[in-house]
């Protein structure tokens, strides 16, 4: 009988507005690798930060090796054997690495840093990890970031960690690295260590699984030992499986001319020869899993993030957009989905976050009319249908819908003729994105035109025209409304073009 390395047992975690995981119950055995699979939103990060002592849960407990733990700190879960490598890395990277691998308890004499002995005993910790490429002595800052999530694992393994987690370990690394990766993998698990990998590259979980975990909305799906008959459609089934419930009047607004004409747009690796048409009066869909480079595409068009290829038209006039101030200027308007963030300033009122995209409407010589800031504010309020006190309540006291229609607000004051949005509906109540989703097919229906990123594929499918799927920075297809299924759209959202 194998032994149990990690018992989950009716796991609860609830955010405002949001149930991350709703009693998730699953086991992990000892020296498995253990593959974690999902949509965006399944639940996926929240559980690993349970595990990692990052959050605590609301309901539910965790065994390890057979004792009950509640972590109350990453500290605390690492001296019980828990190590993470997060999709964004940890190291020092103005120090070496010998220095690294151990951080906290660099060997010591007499007061002073004990040179020869960091760097024999680093070296001895590479070389037992398969990493004998990687020179103790050099800075982190020169290696490639294969290279550097390597030593991060190699030191996990240096404090003798029972369980490694991976979260989505390969999304910016080369093939050689990921092959590097993966022999490393093959290497803790010949020595016992259990590992928890997180990954959306279906491939990689039929490569390396010993066992697969599909979580969806928060619930567990299915816990199954990984077979030869068990196939990467049989994943995205078991990913997408739902019936969509959707009605955003997709089809509803008449599609006119082109307005915006992107032509092998790229930015450095995030975003590569990517080329489509934007019709007045149309919302185009942008599919992708996490790191697709969705977020990436909007901000470049934005500005925000250097065009380093290709071009923007607009009403068919070559455009050069080098930062926000330009694409303002364009008639563009960006929504980002970190709205809390860089999207809203919390601490003022509303009428003042309202005005924000647009303070020039609003000063007369050199009088700012206090008077219109007040009477467009009212005018969105009542539109958008915001639940507030009043004007002068501070945006930071609002619900996450309420503020995602001030974000609304603010950017469709200034008139824009294309409004990017990404994630229109994270973390909002199912009664604000039917309205949020009504809101943006009225912007369209006046001869505008959004262009629409979101990790929901059921949002996509009843609210965008068109949808266009991304992957690794790349266009894999863009699909009519009539031709989306949520499998269609996971396959291309999995590397795999239609």
């Amino acid at each position: 009988m194998e032994n149990t390395a990690i018992k989950l047992d009716n796991i609860t975690k609830v955010f405002p507005g949001v149930r991350a995981l709703n009693q998730v119950s699953f086991e992990i055995h000892e020296g498995d690798v253990h593959c974690i699979i999902g949509e965006n939103g399944a639940g996926k990060s929240t559980m690993i930060k349970i595990l990692a002592g990052v959050q605590g849960c609301d309901g539910g407990h965790v065994e390890l090796f057979g004792t009950t733990v509640n972590f109350k700190s990453p500290e605390e879960a690492k001296r019980a054997g828990i190590g993470v490598v997060y999709q964004e890395l940890s190291n020092f990277m103005h120090l070496d690495v010998a220095s690294n691998l151990f951080a906290g308890a660099i060997p010591a004499k007499r007061g002073r840093i004990d040179y020869k002995a960091l760097y024999q005993s680093a070296r001895k910790i590479l070389d037992a990890c398969g990493l004998d490429y990687i020179d103790e002595k050099a800075d982190m800052n020169t290696l490639s970031l294969g290279s550097q999530q390597m030593v991060e694992i190699a030191s996990l393994m240096h404090e003798n960690a029972r369980v490694v987690i991976l979260d989505k370990p390969t999304s910016a690394l080369t093939q050689v690295e990921v092959d590097k990766l993966f022999e490393l993998i093959h290497s803790m698990k010949k020595k016992g260590v259990t590992i928890i990998y997180i990954s959306h590259r279906l491939d990689e979980v039929v490569e390396l699984a010993d066992a697969l975990t599909v979580l969806k909305d928060g619930e567990h799906v299915a816990t199954m030992p990984m077979t030869d008959e068990i196939t990467k459609d049989d994943m995205i089934r078991y990913m997408v499986g739902r019936d969509v419930a959707y009605e955003y009047g997709v089809g509803t607004s008449k599609i006119g001319e082109v307005l915006m004409e992107v032509e092998h747009l790229s930015s450095g690796k995030a975003v590569s020869d990517i080329s489509f048409a934007l019709h007045e009066g149309e919302i185009l869909g942008i599919a992708g899993l996490e790191g697709s480079g969705r977020t990436e595409l909007l901000e470049t068009l934005f500005g925000w993030r250097e065009m380093t290829g290709g071009s923007v038209k607009l009403h068919g006039k070559e455009v050069s957009i080098r930062n926000p101030y330009d694409a303002k200027r364009n008639r563009l308007a960006y929504i980002t989905k970190e709205r809390k963030i860089l999207g809203l300033f919390l601490n003022l009122d509303i009428q003042q976050n309202i005005a924000a995209a647009s303070t020039e409407r609003y000063v007369q010589g050199r009088v700012v009319r206090y008077s219109k800031i007040a009477e467009n504010a009212k005018k969105y309020i009542d539109a958008m249908r915001i639940k507030c006190s009043g004007l002068t309540q501070k945006v930071l006291n609002l619900s996450g819908g309420n503020q995602q229609k001030v974000l609304l607000s603010m950017w469709l004051s200034a008139d824009p003729d294309v409004v990017l949005i990404d994630e229109p509906t994270r973390g909002v109540d199912v009664g604000a994105k039917a309205e949020i989703h009504l809101l943006l097919r009225d912007v369209v229906s006046k001869g505008k035109a959004v262009v629409m990123v979101s990790s929901e594929m059921p949002e996509l499918m009843a609210s965008c025209d068109r949808v266009m799927v991304m992957y690794e920075g790349r266009c894999t297809g863009v699909l009519e409304n009539r031709e989306l299924r949520e499998e269609r759209l996971m396959t291309m959202a999995s590397g795999y073009a239609d």
